[in-house]
């Protein structure tokens, strides 16, 4: 739970918050596969102590569906393609759907090519890009995700204005003996996410996260959130955040720049979000148990090498997340009790009942 400061705490099973996040999710007629989708997404997320977006985003989701901004219902299609290049249209579905279909497909397609890019448009909030990186991975493959945020947040360097978002992505490989290394990152110091979890629970914030309104460093979470968020090595998080809305954005002509709409301040709005799915099939340039056994003698080779004073073991990206969901997994999910609560409150709404 690093980076997160919780006043009361309710622990809650894997399996009972995924399940009822999914008897929400189908309340608004979503198909139950998709809603599982989307429940074990989010949970997954918790359970890696990525709280940023987990349980705490499903009300917006929610909001979003009552507004229209989202359809419960939709389902992505297909709408370009040549050879293991393919353009997915979202029609506005969830994110999660979205990403689920233009994932298997991007696996479909390495596996008949070597390797793939499967371009989604119309589509919204993804969620964490390592969910889908994973899944790659999982399959044997190398695996990219690459997405435009769902707000501008972040200003262009130099600049004042709210003009970018912190577009993250991820990158993930597998290994023979221990969990995938997967780097999922937003291009600013943290996610926003956690700006609004810091919000919530009225905890200020590091004052490395965020500039005010008039571009100060803040502590204070509700002026980051109304602020933008600092780029993650300056100049260089800028440039690499507007990269990934190329490829992400304009490439397949979703939002971009002004066009972007508020995940939360106008859940109403159709977002029209874009995202990139790559695949590299290992199988077609090595053995892939060897390529395994290289990615093993890789970590341990870095593992191996002199730790600073007080540094008890190098780790390599991915492994705190992948290490936190087994022990969250085998013990349940540590919740702020703000975000329980909140859930709560949507069962009452939508009229089922409530799991913890």
């Amino acid at each position: 739970m690093a980076d997160y400061n919780f006043n009361d705490e309710v622990t809650i099973s894997f399996a009972d918050i995924k399940e009822w996040m999914k008897r929400i999710l189908v309340t608004y007629n979503m198909r139950e596969d998709d809603a599982l989708v989307v429940a074990d997404h989010l949970a997954t997320a918790d359970g890696r102590g990525v709280y940023s977006h987990g349980a705490m985003r499903l009300p917006i989701y929610c909001r979003r569906f009552d507004e229209g901004g989202t359809s419960p219902t939709a389902q992505p299609v297909i709408v370009g393609q040549k050879a293991a290049t393919a353009l997915v249209d979202g029609r506005n579905s969830m994110g999660m759907v979205a990403g689920k279909f233009a994932t298997d497909l991007a696996i479909r397609l390495a596996r008949n090519a070597g390797s793939s890019s499967v371009s989604v448009m119309g589509s919204n909030h993804l969620g964490t890009c390592a969910y889908w990186a994973e899944m790659m991975a999982d399959a044997d493959m190398v695996g990219f995700c690459w997405t435009i945020n769902c707000v501008n947040i972040m200003a262009p360097w130099g600049g004042m204005a709210r003009q970018l978002g912190n577009n993250p992505f991820a990158i993930a490989a597998p290994r023979l003996t221990g969990p995938n290394v997967v780097l999922d990152m937003a291009t600013s110091v943290v996610a926003r996410g956690k700006i609004v979890m810091a919000t919530k629970t009225k905890t200020p914030i590091p004052e490395t996260w965020a500039l005010d309104k008039d571009g100060n460093p803040t502590e204070d979470a509700e002026a980051g959130y109304w602020g933008t968020v600092r780029p993650v090595g300056d100049y260089k998080g800028s440039g690499l955040t507007f990269m990934n809305a190329i490829i992400s954005a304009i490439l397949p002509g979703a939002a971009f720049g002004s066009d972007v709409t508020d995940l939360y301040e106008r859940p109403g709005d159709v977002q029209n979000t874009g995202h990139l799915f790559q695949a590299i099939d290992i199988s077609a340039i090595s053995d892939v148990d060897a390529f395994k056994t290289r990615m093993d003698q890789a970590v341990r080779y870095l593992k191996e090498g002199p730790k600073k004073p007080g540094v008890k073991e190098i780790l390599v990206p991915g492994e705190i997340e992948a290490n936190e969901l087994q022990r969250q997994k085998a013990q349940g999910i540590t919740y702020p009790v703000e975000v329980v609560d909140e859930l709560r409150k949507l069962s009452e709404k939508v009229g089922i009942a409530a799991l913890a």
